[in-house]
């Protein structure tokens, strides 16, 4: 299974780095040959473009620049709770470049 981690992405804030995440789940929707989680925010409940997702409700809603610092690094400090969502995971896609929760399991390769 392939995780793929948004908990940074705040809906209408990222301009190229949103439409690049979107296109790409939109692709591995139609096209993907493997099993996707989509682990996302609680500002984008509906960001999946159709992957199964969970919403990762241990990360802060943060939508302002000082509410997404303080939600980072909670997450960062509280790790635990959000890498449980990904530990069945056969590796994890970060395309928001922020590694967010940092997993590396056991043999498994960063993507």
């Amino acid at each position: 299974m392939v995780g793929i981690s948004l908990l940074t992405l705040v809906p209408g804030e990222l301009g190229g780095s949103e439409t690049y995440v979107r296109e790409l789940l939109r692709g591995l929707g139609r096209v993907g040959e493997h099993e996707y989680e989509v682990l996302l925010p609680p500002v984008a409940p509906t960001a999946s473009e159709g992957l199964p997702s969970t919403i990762a409700t241990e990360y802060r809603v943060a939508r302002t620049v000082p509410q997404r610092l303080a939600a980072m690094t909670l997450g960062a400090a509280r790790q635990g709770p959000l890498r449980a969502h990904l530990r069945d995971a056969d590796v994890v896609h970060y395309p928001l470049t922020i590694r967010l929760p940092a997993l590396k399991p056991s043999g498994r390769p960063w993507l």
